[in-house]
């Protein structure tokens, strides 16, 4: 006979002992307990106990009892960490739906955790991974009663009740009430401080999109059809959820928590990658920009004062401090599209994907790709399938795979942003980069006309910035704006020298005037104005002023009267009452002359000049150019220059005398201040120093009695 090992689940028994003992001795041991039991009472021995905490430690305990031996045998109970009761919960939902409750539990160890602690933050992450798992378990998308269900209840969007005794739509019905709030537990997380906490929450909320946007599709019934749809042909009929990525866009929009990663995330792993997640996004851009601009029409009507009109904004999207926040949120996330100028090697969605025949604009390769991978010839209307609903999505796919589409609604989307109250960080934000990066994509620029044109009236540095956007305007979209030159000569003030934008002003306007359509007495005005802002003006700013009339004379011949056209010499005659009335009659004159370009009998008359004569025809006051008298003039001034205290200036005045050769780059000088002057001035180095005296051999000359002027 075999005899079976012992297991570990077998118990073994050993076989007591086999002593012989007689009746008495049994008896007299029992009279000897029952003795001690009554006389004596119990001797309780001590041992030492190690602590585990330090080793070298002794510590007295009591020897346990029989009962508390009895309590010792029971196993201890560890309590189990949170993320240990997610798991556990999480794999008890998942198993059984009778588990369902838990979900509950879930959710409320996640709201209990404090979200400022650090360690606890894990706690947060884990448990909206453990219920995004679990809910995009049991939303089935392959259980059409599910599908129905949930698309009742997302497009009623109110608590609608059961009044089906099934019991899955009864539990159906209960489970959406708690997504409803797991997504607003999603939407708080979302808008948290940390943006470790933010970045997966967003990428949650977008796998909870896809799944909500699988289930909110329609597809055609199967039964009726006689055929079966494979995963493949259902993504056809698959189109995202444009409600709930709207609502996500404005959770970060409306806050004041929306940052640089959370934006960066958004854009790098998704925008940039899925082509409907771009388009709808700039589709929910547009409508959330239309639906503010005009609740605060609606507010400016009713209230007084702007502060009011921010409390009751403030009110309704208590998330976001000021509508200049909300505006500075709207430009960041903005500003990142581009649209598309080129048809991808290869369109990629978030949700769905179209049927080959369905695709507006392909490559010819990807094309005959996606045919032979298509197990469907024909893109057909599926029998008794609506025909809105085929419609709609027909026009999706078409709308996603043109280019002009996305063209389309990005104008759309900064026409709509333009309309809102611009703050004025954001407004020369705007002004500055519309021009390169927004123009070249926009369906008609001419829809920026009225933007532009009241910028460029409002004066001061908006106008400086509003240039090039007017400018581009005017010649490339034949934009009318009789006073344009008119309101540029205006800008010419001493502060726009100091202004932090000179050097793009300076450059924009040397474009501007490099026009040869240009007439002479407008070009004369600019001169005349750039020459007398050098004599009010810092060191640092004639040096741009200079090189722009050096320019300007350059490129236009006819306004060298202005500095060769010298007077002739006065007569000489005795009667000096006489001479000074002549004097006066001269309006006509200059004292600066190009000697290359003299002719002999001018250069006798250069020889002649001496001194300053007549009145400057020339108006400064003038806001009209061609009013301003500036071709009859002539630029003194820049003779004024020639002696000025700036060895740098003294020298670019007199760049003239070598003749209007080569146009002047003025982006060599247009960023030069006072500091940079000393620092290139400081690395020079001269071996003779420029005395401003006449220099003395003696302390005291014997000629001279150096005593006259005291007087005793």
């Amino acid at each position: 006979m075999v005899v079976p090992k012992a297991t570990k689940k077998s118990i073994v028994v050993t076989p007591p002992t086999t002593t012989t003992t007689t009746t008495t001795e049994v008896e007299s041991k029992v009279a000897i307990k029952k003795v001690t039991k009554s006389t004596t009472t119990p001797v309780t021995t001590t041992k030492k106990v190690l602590s585990k905490f330090e080793k070298n430690r002794v510590f007295s305990a009591p020897t346990p009892s029989s009962k508390s031996t009895k309590l010792n045998k029971k196993p201890i109970q560890i309590e189990k960490s949170p993320i240990e009761k997610i798991k556990e919960i999480e794999s008890q939902v998942i198993e059984s739906t009778e588990n369902s409750n838990k979900i509950l539990e879930i959710i409320k160890i996640c709201k209990s955790v404090s979200r400022k602690n650090i360690k606890e933050l894990e706690i947060v992450f884990e448990s909206i991974k453990s219920l995004e798992r679990i809910f995009i378990n049991l939303f089935d998308s392959s259980n059409p009663i599910i599908c129905r269900e949930f698309k009742l209840l997302k497009n009623k969007e109110t608590n609608v009740e059961c009044k089906s005794k099934e019991p899955l739509v009864i539990y159906i019905h209960w489970l959406y009430k708690i997504y409803v709030g797991y997504l607003e537990l999603l939407k708080e997380l979302l808008i948290h401080e940390d943006p470790s906490i933010q970045l997966p929450t967003l990428t949650t909320l977008l796998n909870i999109l896809k799944r909500e946007s699988i289930l909110l599709s329609t597809l055609p019934n199967e039964q009726e059809e006689k055929q079966l749809l494979d995963d493949e042909d259902k993504q056809h009929f698959h189109n995202i959820s444009k409600q709930t990525l709207k609502q996500l866009i404005s959770t970060m929009m409306f806050s004041n928590t929306f940052n640089t990663k959370l934006l960066d995330h958004f854009t790098e792993n998704y925008l940039s990658k899925y082509q409907d997640l771009f388009y709808y996004s700039l589709v929910s851009i547009n409508e959330i920009s239309t639906s503010t601009i005009a609740l605060i029409n609606k507010k400016n009507t009713t209230s007084t004062t702007t502060t009011t009109t921010e409390q009751e904004f403030k009110s309704i999207y208590p998330n976001v401090s000021s509508i200049s926040k909300f505006v500075e949120n709207l430009f960041d996330f903005l500003t990142f599209f581009e649209p598309l100028q080129v048809v991808p090697d290869e369109w990629e969605f978030w949700v769905g994907k179209p049927h080959f025949s369905c695709i507006t604009e392909n490559n010819s390769s990807l094309k005959t790709k996606l045919k032979q991978q298509s197990k469907r010839s024909n893109w057909e209307k599926p029998k008794n399938f609506n025909e809105k609903e085929w419609e709609r999505l027909s026009s999706n796919w078409s709308s996603l795979t043109k280019i002009s589409s996305y063209r389309s609604i990005f104008s759309k989307s900064w026409i709509s942003f333009l309309t809102l109250p611009l703050p004025p960080t954001i407004y020369k934000h705007v002004l500055l980069g519309l021009p390169d990066r927004v123009f070249p994509y926009l369906t008609d620029a001419k829809v920026l006309l009225d933007f532009f044109t009241n910028s460029y009236d409002l004066g001061g540095v908006t106008s400086i910035l509003a240039l090039n956007g007017v400018f581009i305007l005017i010649t490339k979209y034949n934009l009318e704006y009789p006073d344009f030159f008119k309101k540029l000569y205006s800008l010419f003030q001493p502060g726009v020298l100091y202004a932090k934008y000179r050097a793009r002003f300076f450059k924009l306007a040397d474009l501007f005037l490099s026009s040869k359509s240009l007439p002479n007495y407008m070009v004369a005005a600019f001169i005349k104005r750039c020459a007398t802002l050098c004599l009010i003006s810092p060191p640092y700013g004639s040096l741009i002023l200079l090189p722009l009339i050096y320019n300007l004379l350059q490129r236009n011949v006819n306004c060298h009267c202005l500095i060769n056209n010298p007077i002739k010499p006065l007569p000489n005659t005795q009667n000096q009452v006489q001479q000074q009335q002549q004097q006066q009659q001269i309006t006509r004159q200059s004292v600066l002359l190009i000697k290359q370009d003299l002719q002999p009998q001018q250069q006798e008359s250069l020889d002649n000049i001496k001194g300053l004569y007549g009145n400057d025809p020339y108006d400064p006051i003038e806001e009209d150019p061609s009013k301003c008298n500036a071709i009859s003039s002539s630029l003194w001034e820049i003779q004024i220059l020639r002696d000025h205290y700036a060895p740098e200036v003294s020298k670019m005045a007199k760049l003239f005398d070598n003749g209007l050769k080569n146009i002047i780059d003025l982006n060599e000088f247009s960023f030069v201040t006072y500091q940079v002057m000393y620092e290139n001035s400081f690395k020079k180095k001269s071996s003779t120093v420029p005395l401003a005296y006449q220099q003395k051999s003696k302390l005291i000359e014997q000629d001279t009695d150096f005593m006259s002027d005291w007087k005793f």
